[in-house]
């Protein structure tokens, strides 16, 4: 049940983007690259950070990855702390893309792509080498890659379509 809840939310999360990527040129490709990025962050969001919180107030006994009881206080305090500060990242950089990215100030837009590729990296390097996430690759098997997969995808076409909108033809009026 968990994972035909967890393929769903993928797909709405596909549906949001395709719909967000289609419709940039009548909604502004601005607006929809900053939403696209904020639709990527909130599906990853909850996919980890999040995730990882609940699993570490849970214990097996509320979920199977529940590890509350599991690990000392010590390791339970760094995953709550690492799971809050990662969240509270996401959320800066969720402001930044609909601020400064928004605008195309040129930091904004360095930090976001510079974000995506850390991001991407680990998710990537985890998948192969801790859990495949229901891949068949690396170790382990289950489910999650399909929120990671739309969460990145979403973020990606965020920079896709703000360069494009960087690359538009500038319109001069002559006088």
């Amino acid at each position: 049940m968990t994972a035909q809840i967890a393929l769903a939310w993928a797909l709405v999360g596909l549906a949001a983007t395709l719909v967000l990527a289609a419709l940039s040129g009548r909604i502004g490709r601005d607006r929809a690259a900053a939403w696209l990025v904020v639709l990527g962050l909130v599906m990853l969001a909850l996919e980890e950070p999040l995730l990882t919180l609940f699993w570490s107030v849970a214990g097996p006994g509320a979920d199977r990855d529940g590890m509350a009881t599991l690990v000392t206080e010590l390791a339970r305090a760094h995953v709550l702390d690492s799971a809050a500060m990662a969240a509270g990242l996401l959320v800066l950089l969720g402001w930044i893309a609909l601020t400064a990215f928004r605008r195309g100030e040129r930091w904004a837009v360095a930090v976001m792509t510079t974000a995506w590729a850390v991001v991407a990296a680990i998710v990537v390097t985890t998948t192969l080498a801790v859990h495949g996430r229901g891949l068949p690759v690396g170790p382990g098997s289950g489910f999650g890659w399909e929120q990671l997969g739309v969460g990145l995808l979403a973020w990606f076409a965020g920079l896709w379509v703000k360069r494009q909108a960087s690359m538009r033809p500038c319109s001069v009026s002559s006088q």
